[in-house]
């Protein structure tokens, strides 16, 4: 569908975490009235219909991607449909309706369950900020095959997490498990090793705004997704009025967040950070 040069001005003003949902609900909204180009009076004639309507189109949660989804040059993983699967999966708890319950109240947009997946370290879709963020990582290996020395890892690192010396050495406290120096390896020293996504849980804007605490390892798709399932069993099991999952982490405390997951020390993963 066709936008104005307007209407696109007015959607960059849109905060990001509501924006890809503003454009579909615009989208529809157009369609449904037959518009051939949306403009700016189109988005306030449906901003003021979904503030008037916001529990109606509202659902309890949210999924959101970056541009990595669709084909991105930085994006560090193989295909995957774990977006749609966390979908299919948060669309089964009723999270709206259990939402609703503990707040005593309509929901608004701010309250919904919200999990965002980038896939890579850059991290676009701000996944620090929601209740669980996944991040796409590879870590790299070190192989048996002769180092020519030339550096090209030294010059991909930007975390300067590589050193040369008696073969290549990867500081796994710096290393952010991008895969740069696997890409531009020529001797294939360092090649893809565990590869999946790191998970942050309990981030959040608003008021008291707090950055997400990363979980231990790196997840494998089915794991990630394994993770995903239990982190949202355990905040509904925590939550009392509504809150988000980073005040249930202040204030229960992230080890039983970890002990609920049967990841107290990070052992049950192959690969700590």
């Amino acid at each position: 569908m066709k936008w104005s040069q307007e209407a696109e001005r007015t959607m960059k003003r849109v905060p990001f975490f509501i924006r890809k949902m503003v454009r579909r609900k615009v989208e529809e909204y157009a369609l449904k009235r037959g518009v051939e180009l949306i403009e700016k009076r189109h988005i306030e004639e449906c901003k003021n219909r979904f503030m008037n309507n916001m529990d109606e189109e509202l659902q309890g949660f949210s999924v959101e991607t970056c541009l990595g989804a669709d084909g991105c040059s930085n994006r560090v993983l193989p295909d995957t449909d774990i977006a749609d699967r966390i979908e299919e999966f948060l669309r089964g708890e009723n999270l709206k309706e259990f939402l609703t319950q503990r707040l005593s109240r309509p929901l608004k947009v701010h309250n919904e369950f919200r999990v965002s997946i980038s896939f890579c370290p850059n991290s676009c879709s701000r996944p620090q900020i929601v209740d669980v963020g996944l991040i796409g990582a590879v870590a790299p290996q070190v192989t048996d095959a002769d180092c020519s020395g030339c550096k090209a890892c030294l010059k991909a690192c930007r975390e300067e997490a590589i050193t040369l010396g008696e073969g290549v050495k990867i500081d796994g406290t710096r290393c952010l498990f991008c895969g740069h120096c696997v890409r531009v390896c020529p001797t294939s020293s360092l090649e893809m090793g565990r590869y999946g996504f790191r998970i942050q849980v309990g981030g959040k804007l608003g008021r008291h705004p707090q950055l997400g605490r990363e979980l231990p390892g790196i997840f494998g798709f089915d794991e990630a997704l394994e993770t995903v399932k239990s982190v949202t069993r355990f905040y509904k099991k925590r939550c009392k009025r509504g809150e988000r999952l980073g005040e249930v982490i202040s204030r229960d405390g992230l080890d039983m967040l970890l002990e609920h997951l049967d990841l107290p020390n990070g052992e049950k993963i192959n690969q700590e950070r």
